[in-house]
């Protein structure tokens, strides 16, 4: 005896009846309640007997739940063997199981299912079973499944795990997250059905969502097994980071041997932090070990770190060009989130290495020209409600090219904004010219070194490093004269303390020389101080003109505007505080020196003389108001057009000075055009003053405006077909992970730069010129094929500057790539066909001419 429920219309009569001998039907109603039971039995002959009674002790369910079919061609009942056949479309729905397919057979003794496919009229078969079970989906041809145990039997199953596609011979579902597959094969070709590519699997075991387990699997091309195979292996699935191997890449250098490269292991810690650990090794003994980890937490900060050593053999040992090198390098960026902590924030950019390590580890052209490398690690905390804030730095400099470096650490400062101390607080109104007075107040610790890279850790703090301590107090007061003129006397104090002074002595010599003097550190602590005062006035109004067109006419107005800034300072002589000079007898004479010569802070020991200067300059601002022909709302609208951004000029006249009392005149523009799309700049300087054959300046103006010295003109501008609309869609798109990604959508994008420079210290020479164009863009062939290049052409020298181009085709679920740099000093090419799937991104072939042996 079978109990089912079964499914009423809206009329509360049963739609469809489940079968079954002496079948007890539950009825629901509309809402959902069961109702009376009906009872059929039927005699041995098969034949109901009329026996219908209410029965409220209802039997225990075969199912958990509504079992729901249908068909869109019929279903048919065996009350014999308990099975039911749905034909055309046929669809059960039992808990989160669904089936479709276009015949299924339910067997409800044996809770299974058996679902495939039928032939159509030109023997195709169509309406294969497509199963969904939770999360899990796949398709196949036929299918065996129990609805009690959840395990089936499948045959030519379809199923997508990751970014990847499973298709299978055999296979067996275990458990709602493990299946067995035999004589399968593994792709992330969308084309699954006929995949380009795929990875021919003896037999595997598949875990949801985790890993996959293969037997003997080769590799399969175009439908062409290829004898590339592996013994055994496994694929993450998992929809979350996982630690894992990276494939090294090999290579070949005439210099350095075959090569593996990159290979390593990724560590995946958790979703803020992971991490890298990647070598090199070459055939003649060079190898390399990188280290890498990024991290990042949401709202509060990101950013990576990257450490390498290396160890390069270059020829034989014995062999005149043998070289040994031993390199290491620190990358570090490191970027606080602006909501993160509004009063204390924290950054780095470290770039540092040893002289050799670009030349010989350096992948790009980029990399080994940079020789010369900064670094910067800053703090600042600032208190609310309070005008002090503090700050701390590490500053870093290197020149590879003659090994010099220069560390700053720690480099401290302590500031505190301009304070009112005779202003009350909260006071409005008319201030009185004392509330005017203002106060501030900064100090720094520094502590410095520059030296050769060979010295650095062999320097000793008293001897080579130079280290000190400087505060200064500047009190100010401003205010207004007249309108737009301001007058501002101030007073400025600085203090200096040093751990040591210096002492010159004297050394007689019998040679010609005569002799000569040594500089000795003397230890201890020295405070020195220095105090100055000043008074400027300013004078800066704004000007405005405008011409106004008839009315009609497409172009409204234009104005010009001029921003003219006249001010004047003066400095009186001071003499200085405390007594900071010596003196040493060179045999002839006393010769005087400042013991806080070459320190990091040194007073002012010689005494100011008055100066003063009056600077002038002159800005220009020149618009343009025209109707805007696109508008159709009926409203006459009008846009601003930018003829001229800034002009500017600016010069300044020392009337203290003995001669040649004016500066340089300063000149410099900029505009942009076509619609904003090219920037135009100048910048240029005038000296007023003649010069002599000699190329020494006197006191005689030039004529004219002066002597042109030197100018600068510089362009650029991109288009692309897009307008540049699609770029930060698509940096979105990659998540910034790949540096290579190529984008098919814009059919052509390009950028080009033009400088100009001019140079003429000496009018009775030649003038120094250069005139350099730079290039770059790329431009989609074909929907397929996409062309990078970037170059550029230094007129002056009539040369091609270093050229690059690259080649690319999209092959669906393979990408080809091709590198060259056909000339120069990094004459090379790189060739690589790899699966574009990240999971599989190291299944790939390489084939490169390395730079590396063409510089030896």
């Amino acid at each position: 005896m079978i109990a089912l429920p079964v499914i009423l219309s809206s009329n509360g009569l049963a739609s469809e009846i489940i079968f079954g001998q002496d079948l007890f039907i539950t009825t629901i109603d509309t809402t959902g309640q069961p109702g009376d039971s009906i009872r059929i039995v039927y005699d041995s002959a098969g034949i109901p007997i009329d026996t219908i009674r209410n029965d409220s002790a209802q039997p225990k369910p075969l199912f958990k739940d509504l079992v729901k079919y249908n068909a869109d061609d019929s279903v048919k009942f065996s009350i014999q063997e308990k099975k039911v056949y749905l034909y055309g479309n046929g669809f059960v729905k039992y808990l989160a199981t669904e089936l479709k397919a276009d015949y299924i057979e339910l067997d409800m003794d044996k809770k299974l299912a058996m679902a495939t496919g039928v032939l159509d009229s030109v023997g195709k078969l169509k309406g294969t079973p497509k199963f969904k079970d939770g999360g899990q989906e796949f398709e196949s041809t036929e299918l065996h499944y129990n609805f009690d145990t959840k395990k089936g039997y499948v045959t030519e199953i379809i199923t997508q795990e990751g970014e990847g596609y499973i298709q299978g011979k055999i296979t067996k579902k275990m458990s709602d997250s493990v299946y067995c597959v035999k004589h399968g094969m593994y792709t992330t070709c969308d084309e699954h059905n006929h995949p380009h590519f795929g990875l021919n699997m003896s037999k595997a075991k598949m875990i949801k969502d985790k890993k996959i387990f293969v037997g003997f699997t080769n590799l399969e091309l175009e439908g062409i097994p290829l004898p590339i195979f592996i013994p055994f292996g496994f694929f993450p699935v998992t929809k979350k980071a996982t630690s894992g191997i990276i494939m090294p890449t090999y290579g070949e250098e005439r210099m350095r041997g075959f090569n593996l490269r990159g290979g390593g292991y990724y560590i995946y810690i958790n979703d803020y932090i992971d991490m890298n650990i990647t070598g090199d090794i070459y055939t003649n003994g060079s190898w390399g070990l990188q280290y890498a980890t990024q991290y990042r937490k949401r709202y509060k900060f990101n950013g990576n770190l990257n450490f390498t050593i290396s160890k390069n053999y270059v020829s034989e040992k014995g062999l005149p060009d043998y070289q040994e090198s031993s390199d290491w390098s620190v990358r570090w960026t490191h970027t606080q989130d602006g909501k993160a902590n509004p009063y204390s924030s924290f950054s780095a950019s470290v770039d540092m290495s040893s002289a050799n390590n670009n030349y010989y580890n350096a992948n790009t052209v980029n990399g080994i020209a940079n020789q010369r490398k900064q670094s910067s690690i800053s703090w600042s905390k600032k208190w609310p409600e309070s005008p002090f804030s503090l700050s701390g730095s590490f500053n870093h400099s290197q020149n590879s090219r003659d090994t010099s470096i220069a560390i700053t650490l720690p480099n401290l400062s302590l500031r505190m904004t301009q304070i009112y101390p005779f202003r009350k607080k909260g006071k409005s109104g008319e201030m009185k010219w004392y509330d005017n007075i203002g106060v501030s107040y900064s100090a720094e610790l520094r502590n410095s070194i520059q030296t050769k890279e060979n010295k650095l850790f062999k320097s000793s703090f008293e001897r080579d490093w130079n280290n000190g301590f400087k505060h200064n107090i500047p009190i100010s007061l401003q205010f207004k004269i007249a309108k737009d003129v301001t007058f501002t006397p101030s007073l400025n104090y600085n203090g200096y303390l040093n751990l040591k002074t210096i002492e010159k002595i004297w050394i007689p010599d019998t040679s010609a020389a005569g002799g000569q003097y040594i500089t000795r550190d003397v230890p201890g602590l020295n405070y020195s101080h220095d105090y100055s005062a000043s008074g400027s006035i300013g004078y800066t109004p704004t000007i405005y003109g405008m011409f106004m067109f008839k009315p009609g006419c497409k172009v409204v107005a234009i104005r010009h505007m001029i921003r003219p800034s006249i001010s004047a300072s003066y400095t009186p002589a001071i003499k200085p505080l405390g007594k900071y000079k010596k003196s040493y007898f060179d045999g002839e004479k006393e010769i005087e020196y400042d013991i806080h010569e070459g320190l990091t802070y040194r007073p002012n020991t010689t005494g100011s003389k008055q100066s003063g200067s009056i600077s002038f300059s002159l800005d220009n601002n020149i618009e343009m108001k025209v109707r805007n022909d696109k508008d159709t709302t009926g409203d006459e609208e009008f846009k601003k057009v930018k003829l001229l951004e800034s002009f500017r000029l600016s010069t300044s006249y020392n009337p203290f000075a003995d001669s040649m009392n004016f500066s340089n005149i300063s000149i410099s523009a900029r505009t942009k055009i076509l619609n904003n799309k090219v920037d135009l700049n100048f910048s240029g300087t005038i000296d007023p003053y003649a010069i002599d054959t000699n190329n020494i300046r006197y006191n005689k103006y030039h004529g004219k405006l002066g002597r042109l010295t030197n100018a600068t003109i510089s362009t650029n501008f991109s288009f692309s077909a897009d307008n540049g609309q699609n770029k930060e869609k698509k940096n979105d798109l990659v998540g910034g992970f790949y540096d290579d990604y190529v984008d098919f959508d814009v059919p052509w994008n390009i950028s080009v730069s033009y400088n100009f420079s001019y140079s003429r210290s000496n009018p009775y020479r030649s003038p120094t010129i250069s005139q350099i164009i730079n290039f770059s863009g790329d431009l989609s062939l074909t929907p397929k094929w996409k062309l990078a290049f970037q170059s550029g052409y230094d007129i002056k020298n009539k040369e091609v500057t270093s050229t690059s181009f690259s080649v690319t085709r999209d092959l669906h679920c393979w990408e080809m790539t091709f590198n060259c740099m056909p000339f120069g000093q990094h004459q090379s090419y790189n060739f690589e066909i790899h699966v574009r799937s990240s999971l599989l991104r190291d299944l790939k072939l390489t084939k490169r001419d390395s730079w590396y042996d063409r510089r030896l």
